[in-house]
């Protein structure tokens, strides 16, 4: 991931913009049938999930489906 910023807005505002950003794509590309979307919607998901953890916790995954 490419590191930017903008001036009052920290790395981690940039990343979680640049994550989120991947993921629209992705469901996008899940919509169209794109081979492996969905499982690259999942873990960006997580990546989502874990940038937005509270500070000092151990984010837990949900169950991944018994077909991933």
């Amino acid at each position: 991931m490419q590191e930017t910023s903008t001036p009052g807005i920290g790395p981690r505002f940039a990343q979680w913009a640049e994550l989120t950003d991947a993921y629209a794509r992705k469901l996008t590309a899940l919509q169209q049938g794109e081979p492996g979307a969905g499982v690259e919607a999942a873990r960006l998901a997580r990546e989502i999930q874990a940038l937005m953890a509270p500070p000092g916790t151990v984010p837990t995954a949900p169950p991944r489906p018994s077909g991933a």
